[in-house]
């Protein structure tokens, strides 16, 4: 009987023990693995979210270059979620750029050193009132990306009839319905229709926006 009262009181303590460790292990683990790590992800998250301030919208690119190929386009006070430990990209001309992940993968411009630049932080409101901004249709030739100019054809295809051309540097205006093509031909180009100076159609690879 006395032995069966000792290894009893042993295997209570025993238990006892036991509860006490896991109880520990659970509150100093539980804050960290259900709690912690969803506050640093949403912290981080938010760190990363950005609004387009632009007013015209900001295009999205493949590469960090004003040339390369356009992935789509983000609009004005829509949200975009910036890549981690982002930092500025210096392009061609000084411009800054930054890397997305949201709502599309690619690069977007941050406009020039020194300037405001085109990208607020979410937590900012930058829209003014309900209505959409206008579209601004002014596009300027890239004197990096055609440094001769461009020719404006009648169809979106090289082949096709010339109807004349923009100078390096000059301002095209897009048509009010414009969209971008891809071409025919399956060369790595875009084109777009443009109304002045010539109407037809031109690279949209050579384009930027109009600088003011």
């Amino acid at each position: 009987m006395k032995i069966w009262n000792v290894g009893k009181r042993v295997a209570s303590g025993l238990a006892a023990v036991f509860l006490t460790v896991a109880a520990g292990e659970l509150s100093s683990n539980a804050p960290v693995s259900w709690f912690g790590s969803d506050r640093a992800i949403a912290q981080t998250t938010a760190d990363l979210c950005r609004r387009v301030s632009e007013r015209r919208g900001l295009v999205v690119r493949s590469r960090p270059t004003p040339n390369s190929p356009v992935v789509g386009g983000v609009p004005y006070a829509q949200e975009v979620t910036l890549v981690r430990n982002y930092e500025g990209i210096r392009g061609p001309g000084g411009r800054s750029w930054i890397e997305i992940t949201y709502p599309m993968r690619g690069f977007v411009s941050n406009g020039y050193p020194g300037g405001s630049g085109n990208l607020a932080d979410c937590s900012e409101d930058v829209t003014e009132d309900d209505r959409p901004p206008a579209r601004n249709l002014c596009r300027q030739i890239d004197r990096r990306a055609a440094p001769r100019g461009v020719v404006v054809r009648a169809d979106p295809s090289r082949f096709s009839a010339r109807r004349g051309g923009v100078p390096s540097g000059d301002q095209v205006q897009l048509a009010a319905d414009y969209r971008l093509i891809r071409d025919p031909n399956g060369e790595n180009r875009d084109w777009v229709r443009i109304t002045s100076p010539v109407a037809g159609y031109i690279s949209a690879n050579t384009l930027i926006m109009c600088r003011y």
